[in-house]
């Protein structure tokens, strides 16, 4: 059976959970209920989910109708009760991971709690040295990512890892020199946001290398908000020389572990699914096309050495849906300021 799998950031969207329903609330909820159903994943990865697990029961319950229901690492989903704490998920904040599933292929579906991944990479955080710092500091993940396994029929299995990686977003004053240099708090944060995206990245990789030593093919995807894309932006080229995907995507010399990005096909004016103010580089939001949100694969859902395949053109940003169901919106009642992302998993029929 094929899959149809997505990702979208659905912004603020505990506020659609709010007591005091409003109109624009209303009117948000019926868009983000109109996008999901029109998308019709079978597995949607939520970012920007609600905090703890009663408040997602209750937004596949108020806002989905429970055609879609929340995969919980506590067990049952009746009955329960007052789950607002984080069970194993070792999330933190007010925005969480979550995976909705249909119904007809929940009992295929699992939540790996977080002390595995700990387990597998030796620890829950890391030593960093910031840029030009001899003194290292630890870093770990704010929004740790969340892995949902899906259980082929054949026993094999697909690991989805669903990420929402360091904001960028900086709120000190941009200060610079004589010479327009920047120079201040907002240069400081800059980099530090940065090194710390990259090597929550560098742990991700850690992890598939864990699979990669106990399986001879592991299927895996990478999905969410990594919020960076490819290329390197003012800081990634004035500073720090890397990018934050091919820290994901791994190297190509090691082929058998590097992930293809399920966009890569994909029609290059199309393939963007933010758009925010750059105010270092003065370019408006209109201008400021963004590839935050991706689906990457690793070589056995491609290449053939699995039950179930990635074909060509599987992948894509749902554009067309996006903007039906947000025609008449502001920025208010708009569904998100991200555009999901979807690709089909086909069985794959020799």
């Amino acid at each position: 059976m094929a899959l149809k799998v997505s990702t979208w950031n659905i912004e603020h969207s505990a506020e659609l959970l709010d007591d005091e329903q409003t109109a624009n609330i209303q009117n948000r909820i019926a868009r983000v209920r109109d996008t999901i159903f029109q998308i019709d994943a079978d597995i949607l990865c939520m970012i920007e989910g609600p905090k703890g697990e009663q408040k997602i029961v209750e937004f596949c319950d108020k806002v989905l109708e429970n055609n879609w229901i929340p995969v919980l690492l506590s067990g049952d989903n009746d009955n329960i009760g007052d789950r607002d704490s984080d069970y194993g998920h070792d999330n933190r904040g007010t925005q969480w991971i979550w995976y909705l599933v249909k119904p007809a292929i929940f009992n295929q579906c699992r939540i790996q709690p977080a002390n595995v991944w700990h387990s597998f990479i030796g620890s829950s955080n890391w030593s960093v040295n910031y840029w030009g710092e001899i003194e290292p500091e630890n870093h770990d993940h704010y929004r740790h990512p969340q892995v949902l396994i899906y259980q082929l029929d054949n026993g094999q299995e697909i690991e989805f890892i669903g990420v929402h990686l360091k904001s960028k977003i900086n709120r000190e004053r941009i200060t610079r020199d004589d010479d327009q240099n920047l120079t201040g708090d907002y240069l400081e944060t800059a980099l530090k946001a940065r090194v710390k995206l990259a090597t929550e990245a560098r742990n991700i990789r850690s992890y598939i290398d864990a699979k990669f030593r106990q399986l001879e093919n592991p299927a895996l995807v990478i999905l969410g908000d990594c919020n960076d894309g490819p290329g390197h932006d003012f800081f990634e080229k004035q500073y720090l020389f890397f990018d934050l995907i091919s820290n994901i995507q791994g190297e190509v010399l090691l082929a058998e572990k590097y992930f293809n990005h399920v966009l890569f096909d994909y029609a290059k004016e199309l393939r963007w699914t933010a758009k925010f103010r750059d105010p270092i580089s003065r370019i408006s939001a209109a201008n400021n096309p963004l590839l935050l949100d991706h689906i990457l694969i690793s070589q056995p859902l491609c290449n053939g050495n699995f039950p179930m395949i990635i074909n060509e053109k599987a992948g894509l940003v749902e554009h067309e849906i996006f903007e039906r169901v947000n025609a008449g919106s502001n920025q208010h009642t708009r569904s998100s300021d991200h555009r999901p992302v979807s690709c089909i998993i086909d069985d794959n029929v020799v």
